[in-house]
């Protein structure tokens, strides 16, 4: 949604944007995407940006990377990687590898305020292009101060905002009491939690329908209303959960391990109670 909006702000339209397909397991289907590509090049249009996935609002999904990575390069296509909440996963010697090819990517976008576990809002933008950067956002005027000498990027150079607040300390703050082991432990440890809740919940008789090694678990059962049982959740105020529907099948449950403090007996006690509601 947010490249819907992006499109139509920047004046490129909405109808600028081609939706790809996905495969059963709900990453992008490269064949679709250069299908895409080719078609619009042939009726004269221009492609130019692809964006990746790591790791979808919905279900966890993690586009190919190499590969997207290797199929922009080869039709001289930028390539985005929308990692607002996996991206934190590439701190994790564990989950890291999931993320493979990240690296090769020309920007990616990471929300420090999602799995960083800082307030809201802190949006963070990574770019290979640096003079891009600037020649996309370089303003000049008599009222503002000169460039600051020495290798210092000033934000206001190298974003829409002009007036902006110091985003950036919460982020460094935590860093500064956590470290970078402090947060390894922190995201492995939800990592873990995810795990647990998908085996507690196959074990209770629900049925798992993503495939993520994110902690982030789909799941239904047989007869299943999710409105009504979302809203007995919410009433006996049990945990937060949302409706997700995945492609063209029935709305499905979606919960996902946000916080660093959820511990195991949390999940068990989640998964029991949400048995006593299936039976009513």
């Amino acid at each position: 949604h947010s490249f819907n909006k992006i499109a139509h702000m920047t004046g490129l339209g909405r109808r600028a944007i081609r939706t790809i397909a996905t495969e059963r397991n709900l990453t992008m289907d490269l064949r679709d995407l250069a299908r895409q590509v080719a078609e619009d090049r042939r009726r004269g249009f221009a492609p130019f940006m692809v964006v990746g996935t790591a790791g979808t609002t919905a279900a966890g999904a993690i586009d190919p990377l190499p590969e997207l990575a290797r199929f922009c390069r080869s039709e001289d296509l930028w390539l985005h990687v929308d990692a607002a909440w996996g991206g934190a996963a590439i701190l994790s010697p564990r989950l890291r590898g999931h993320l493979a090819g990240i690296e090769a990517a020309d920007s990616i976008t990471c929300d420090a305020h999602k799995w960083f576990s800082v307030p809201m809002g802190a949006g963070m933008f990574f770019c290979r292009h640096p003079a891009a950067v600037g020649e996309a956002f370089h303003a000049e005027t008599s009222y503002m101060p000169g460039k600051t000498a020495g290798p210092v990027v000033d934000p206001y150079t190298a974003s829409v905002q002009w007036s902006r607040r110091f985003i950036g300390l919460k982020l460094f703050l935590a860093l500064a009491h956590h470290g970078e082991s402090g947060y390894v432990e922190m995201i492995e440890h939800q990592a873990r939690m995810g795990d647990l809740l998908r085996e507690s919940l196959a074990s209770a008789g629900w049925r798992i329908v993503n495939t993520t090694p994110l902690p982030l678990v789909c799941f239904t059962r047989d007869g299943l209303d999710t409105t009504k049982f979302l809203a007995a959740l919410y009433r006996h105020q049990i945990a937060w959960m949302s409706e997700v529907r995945l492609g063209a099948g029935a709305p499905v449950l979606r919960a996902c391990i946000t916080s660093f403090r959820t511990s195991a007996s949390d999940i068990e006690d989640v998964v029991r109670a949400m048995g006593r509601i299936i039976q009513g």
